[in-house]
């Protein structure tokens, strides 16, 4: 029963915080959900308040179970798939323009020693 309390305090704890961009981490938690194909717990977890992806980097097998989730390797997939998870968006433009700028340096620095 500790870890079940445990669990409550925690999901009320995140709750408590602004749900601004709810949207954008439903449709990210469902994508997580699909790469994993797991997407049919989707709603249940919506359901359970788990709408954002900070709650659900902090799922425990507890959480999993009250949601529907029974086998253990599928909590554990789940799990492991929403605390590995890092959205792409900020990191692709940040790569782009260190690449872009790595690769111009790299060519005037081939013309130079050419010469």
């Amino acid at each position: 029963s500790k870890s079940k309390s445990r669990s409550r305090s925690r999901r009320s704890r995140s709750s408590s915080g602004s749900s601004s961009g709810s949207g954008d981490d439903k449709s990210e938690i469902k994508k997580v959900l699909k790469g994993i194909d797991m997407d049919k717990y989707y709603k249940e977890m919506i359901n359970k308040d788990f709408d954002t992806l900070k709650k659900c980097k902090d799922l425990t097998h507890s959480d999993l179970r009250g949601v529907g989730v029974a086998l253990f390797g599928q909590r554990d997939k789940i799990i492991t798939a929403f605390r590995d998870y890092k959205p792409k968006k900020s990191s692709k433009s940040k790569s782009r323009s260190r690449s872009r700028s790595r690769s111009r340096s790299r060519s005037s620095r081939s013309c130079r020693s050419s010469r």
